[in-house]
């Protein structure tokens, strides 16, 4: 009876959150093109319920109480899908109809499916370099007015795979709410692939996780709402990662590394678990052979990143965006407010010092969970893929961008961890699911302010307290010599004959 009302409050907290942003004027939308408007039966329903009539500081309020209400929603979900009772049928079944009712939303929350097409118009209508040219270099450009400020004057920072999709998405719809269209579409797929994926996985190495798992990714408002709803190429790193796991525990090891390269080539966060696939590849082979044997993974990488960068490679940016994402700051990253927090101590002086230590302590990060790895290169795919989603969380955590979305990136393997780095990638997810109330400050001035100081002084403590935990448990198993992974996992090995039901650090 428990599990019936936590379901019913989360469907309650989910449709809650699609009649605000379906309703005309919304907080969660940004601005959209004619024709891209709400529309459809969740319309309908916001304005027989008359928010349509609501001033605008009363939908931003009620906008603040349904995000707060989804993720308390959410977190009952996951205590009660970890205790074993929720039903695998039950979690699919919501994960979807979660899904579909996202896509009968506008867009929500971000401007960047914007930057996408606007790049895939470069390439595909302007027949110019998106690393080199911008989108202030075509302001006649009709997606040229809704490319966010930040975005406007600054070439591409995302894979040559992603430019190459988004040009050919940009190709198959003229009108701008087509490509949207396009984008959050292509987005939902990768999602519920990724979601089917993370099904085999858990039933294959955790499967009294199972529900677990798929509610982890499928019921989170992070990915239904931040993600799906604002079509994101996260999700296609997400299903990388994932399918590249579930090719590892096929024993297909080069398979995964085309895959990972494949996620890597639309977005460079993917480039962690591909070379901590590559140390657990050299690993294994015997010395003398480490070569050979990572030969043919680095041949097949480089030649699939070789065959889909060389129209855009370039001697003015050869790194193809990521010297440019370098410069970016986010504003909930832990490393701004230690940056802000130096500078107000020393007038500007030492703020400078968290822009090299994040970057050294992300390296060591990855170091010690690269060791980790090496030192057990037979425990099998648990632990590897436990590695992996400590490797993508810390540089989810010490980089210098954190946005809702990137949370996608690990969520995948969440079952695999330990209750340390598990805690803090959902916890993290939780904290962002809330930190949007607004997406364009003009319409919701005073929210918009509200929300940014909210993010700055309550949300980033909490993920810097995070990232701390995070940190000192990495700490403490490198030096004990324990597995990456959930330690029930990780003495069955991987297979799910060798688990026993409720065994582990529930």
């Amino acid at each position: 009876m428990r599990s019936r009302w936590v379901l019913g409050a989360w469907v309650g907290s989910v449709l809650l959150v699609a009649l605000v942003a379906a309703t005309p004027g919304s907080p969660f939308s940004p601005k959209l093109p004619p024709g891209a408007g709400p529309g459809g039966p969740l319309r309908w329903a916001a304005g027989l319920l008359r928010l349509d009539r609501l001033a605008p500081e009363g939908l931003a309020a009620l906008g603040v109480a349904a995000v707060a209400l989804a993720a308390a929603a959410f977190a009952l979900v996951l205590r009660e899908a970890w205790r074993g009772r929720l039903s695998v049928r039950a979690v699919v079944g919501l994960a979807l109809a979660g899904h579909v009712l996202v896509l009968l939303l506008p867009l929500l929350f971000s401007r960047d499916v914007y930057s996408y097409a606007v790049q895939g118009r470069i390439a595909a209508v302007h027949h110019a370099n998106p690393y080199l040219a911008t989108p202030a270099d075509f302001p006649a450009d009709p997606l040229f007015p809704y490319v966010g400020p930040k975005w406007a004057d600054t070439p591409s920072v995302y894979g040559p795979l992603w430019v190459q999709i988004s040009a050919g998405l940009v190709r198959l719809a003229d009108a701008i709410p087509g490509q949207i269209v396009g984008f959050r579409v292509l987005a939902a797929a990768a999602s519920l692939g990724t979601l089917a994926v993370v099904g085999h996985l858990a039933r294959r190495l955790a499967p009294d996780r199972r529900a677990f798992a798929l509610a982890a990714f499928g019921m989170n408002p992070v990915v239904l709402f931040q993600s799906v709803g604002s079509g994101h190429n996260d999700l296609l790193v997400a299903l990388a990662v994932a399918g590249a796991l579930a090719l590892v525990a096929a024993d297909r090891r080069l398979w995964a590394t085309a895959a990972l390269a494949l996620g890597a080539l639309v977005k460079a966060t993917a480039a962690v678990p591909l070379v901590l696939a590559l140390v657990v590849v050299a690993a294994r082979a015997p010395r003398g052979r480490r070569l050979r044997a990572l030969a043919p993974h680095v041949g097949l990488a480089a030649g699939v990143g070789l065959a889909l960068a060389g129209p855009f490679l370039n001697r003015t940016d050869p790194t193809l965006g990521m010297l440019e994402l370098a410069t970016h700051e986010g504003w909930l990253a832990p490393s701004r407010l230690f940056r802000r927090a130096l500078d107000a101590v020393s007038g500007g002086a030492l703020g400078v010092v968290p822009r090299v230590v994040f970057p050294l302590v992300l390296l060591g990060a990855l170091a010690l969970i690269g060791r980790a790895l090496a030192r057990r290169p037979d425990a099998g795919p648990v632990e590897e893929g436990a590695g992996w989603a400590w490797g993508l969380l810390a540089l989810m955590l010490l980089g210098p961008v954190l946005l809702p979305w990137y949370v996608t990136w690990a969520l995948p393997l969440a079952c695999l961890l330990p209750r340390a780095p598990r805690t803090v990638l959902l916890g993290t997810g939780l904290a962002l699911t809330v930190s949007q109330w607004t997406s364009e400050p003009e319409r919701f001035a005073a929210a918009y302010s509200a929300n940014v100081w909210f993010g700055h002084y309550v949300l980033t403590p909490l993920v810097v307290g995070l990232l701390g935990w995070l940190l000192l448990d990495l700490w403490r198993r490198a030096r004990s010599g324990s597995p990456l992974a959930d330690p029930a996992l990780a003495r069955a090995g991987g297979s799910p004959r060798e688990v026993p039901a409720g065994a582990g650090e529930r």
